[in-house]
């Protein structure tokens, strides 16, 4: 089960994403050489997506059944993605222990935390932060070197994401304030919690966060079908590395 720290990472990439545009960052030891050689064989991080449902009295829960839907969608999505667009080699998850489970856990939250801090650097109001965000240099840390020399691994592909549902009594009770509203002379929108996605790529011997960008669709948006979730991945992976700079090392998916 995912642990506290990755909702509350999670949600506050959430809304730093819904507050600016979506975004893509380079590591600059990338962008400065575009002939260096991107990973060629990237371990599917086994995606996490927390899919919520909010009451008509606002109380939210996450929905373990659907939260598993939705990160089912985006494993057939990204590999959809990674093959189409030829980008990298993409290595399924192999048979793990239990404490290399525990390890990728614990940095698909450290992923979704260092993410957020460079979205929100990248789109921050102020010039010194954005600056820092252009020396894109982000790290995760060496705690994957050891892992990487086992399953023979170059980087892994991490891939969080959240949204929010509303139930059937939620849906009216709001359809029910905006007629009220407007009866009274004042027109108002429904909030509405969008669905947030965002990918990475980190490489395992360095821990260096070499690209990664997030997204978020609209609140009509349900991360529960797969075709939300197909185009909001061919839309993360438009300007990958390897697609920007016009080189390809092939994408075959392997166990």
């Amino acid at each position: 089960m995912p642990s506290f720290r990755l909702t509350v990472a999670l949600f506050a990439a959430a809304l730093l994403a819904a507050c600016a545009a979506p975004g893509t960052s380079v590591n600059q030891s990338v962008g400065k050489d575009p002939a260096k050689p991107l990973p060629g064989r990237i371990l599917l991080v086994t995606p996490d997506i927390q899919v919520h449902e909010i009451s008509a009295g606002g109380v939210v829960e996450k929905v373990d059944a659907w939260s598993k839907e939705a990160s089912g969608h985006a494993v057939q999505a990204i590999a959809s993605t990674v093959q189409s667009k030829s980008l990298f080699e993409l290595v399924q998850s192999p048979q793990l222990s239990d404490a290399d489970k525990v390890l990728l856990e614990q940095y698909t939250a450290l992923y979704a935390l260092v993410a957020g801090s460079a979205y929100g650097a990248s789109h921050s109001q102020y010039t010194a932060w954005r600056e820092r965000a252009a020396q894109f240099d982000y790290t995760l840390g060496s705690g994957l070197t050891a892992f990487s020399q086992r399953n023979k691994v170059d980087a892994a592909v991490f891939l969080v994401g959240t949204d929010y549902i509303s139930t059937a009594g939620r849906k009216a009770a709001m359809a029910f304030g905006v007629v009220v509203a407007a009866l009274a002379g004042v027109a108002i929108v429904p909030g509405s919690q969008p669905a947030f996605l965002s990918v990475g790529v980190v490489d395992m011997k360095t821990g260096d966060l070499l690209w990664f960008k997030s997204d978020i669709r609209s609140g009509s948006a349900n991360l529960r079908d797969a075709d939300t979730v197909q185009s909001l991945m061919d839309s993360l992976f438009d300007d990958y590395p390897s697609v920007r700079m016009g080189t390809t090392v092939g994408a075959p998916v392997s166990q």
